[in-house]
């Protein structure tokens, strides 16, 4: 699709026309949206994470960035129309990108730091928690995502990127630009083959919940270890955390993770529950223990943020009936699962459906 904008400079009634042009040249459409990724990626937010990225495939990956999500975003540039292939080739660049580990990301976002940032030092976690305001997730690259960016796109392309969209979910897109100069000052504008809302439905029409609650209990193990005893799960520490606790209901089946932040070699998922009281704050919370309700605070050593202290930090508990439970040591933990930093989620990613199948397996969980 060949897209053809127009700009006007007006002046009193008069409209000028201002003529469009050829950006000089790709490195520096390049060092454009290295400056501000967020001409491609509102309503989104995205971190560059590296640039000019090699691949094992051959090629370079103009520009590779992160959301906050740790979802990776394969950005190919094109400083004009792009030619047919660029839907091949930056499927391969995606190919690719699936197998990184976290690791992998972090050694990219180490070499851009050395070669394009002026040599930062900066750790790939510190870079995402200062951008984003959250901690980085326990697994990036759970998914992917390709953006091609030029002045238009083959008809050929067009087709295939729709069908894929349409059809299969595949989260490719494309954005047009123009750019524009008018005497000392120089415009770009923009525009998407699908627009980000369209786009995001459509990849996430064929996914689907499966009903199950992920809940990742990030606290230390003193905590947890009561929690297993006893019946419940903590979370807050700010809104951004603890609301999340707001999607549960009684009757809602959880699937319970520790953390490796926490708990090193010890993460993995430490069990299954029923939710049997929705989230209160910890003030009002009481366990049972030697058959007498206690306050949460007298089970556990290590001081909770209380709602009278502070409302904003506070922690709040969710009481579970477990179905089945194992010590800390005995979390289960394999390649595929799927973790991350919300204290309850309700995942759609294919790796969700294979870590609940994969413990009801293992836990001998009947299906619902």
């Amino acid at each position: 699709m060949v897209f053809e904008t127009g700009l006007w400079r007006i002046e009193g009634n008069k409209p000028t026309r201002i003529t469009s042009d050829a950006i000089d040249y790709e490195k520096r459409l390049e060092e454009v949206f290295e400056f501000d990724i967020s001409i491609v990626s509102e309503p989104r937010r995205w971190m560059v994470v590296g640039r000019q990225v090699p691949t094992e495939h051959g090629g370079y990956i103009d520009l590779l960035a992160l959301d906050e999500e740790g979802s990776v975003i394969v950005l190919e540039l094109k400083r004009d129309k792009s030619h047919r292939e660029v839907v091949s080739q930056v499927l391969d660049y995606a190919s690719w990108v699936e197998d990184l580990e976290y690791e992998d990301i972090a050694s990219i976002f180490a070499e851009y730091g050395e070669r394009w940032q002026g040599g930062s030092a900066k750790s790939l976690e510190d870079a995402f928690e200062e951008f984003f305001k959250i901690d980085i997730p326990e697994e990036v690259n759970v998914s992917h995502e390709m953006v091609i960016v030029a002045t238009g796109l083959h008809p050929e392309s067009e087709r295939v990127v729709r069908y894929l969209q349409s059809n299969y979910g595949v989260p490719v897109n494309a954005v047009f630009f123009t750019f524009f100069v008018d005497g000392g000052t120089e415009y770009l504008s923009r525009s998407w083959l699908v627009e980000p809302s369209q786009e995001e439905e459509s990849s996430r029409r064929p996914a689907r919940w499966n009903r199950e609650h992920y809940v990742s209990f990030g606290y230390p193990r003193d905590v947890v270890e009561a929690g297993l005893k006893y019946g419940f799960f903590v979370g807050g520490g700010g809104d951004w955390y603890s609301r999340s606790m707001d999607m549960l209901s009684v009757g809602d089946r959880v699937w319970v993770y520790l953390p490796q932040k926490l708990f090193g070699p010890d993460n993995g998922f430490v069990g299954v529950a029923r939710v049997t009281e929705p989230r209160r704050p910890v003030d009002s919370f009481t366990v049972k223990k030697e058959g007498e309700q206690v306050p949460i605070t007298s089970v556990v050593a290590i001081p909770l943020a209380l709602e009278e202290d502070d409302p904003a930090k506070a922690d709040y508990a969710v009481r579970l009936d477990w179905i089945h439970v194992l010590p800390i040591g005995q979390a289960v933990w394999e390649k595929g699962f799927l973790a991350n930093q919300n204290t309850v989620a309700r995942p759609t990613s294919p790796k969700w459906d294979f870590t609940v199948r994969r413990l009801k397996t293992l836990w001998h969980i009947e299906e619902e």
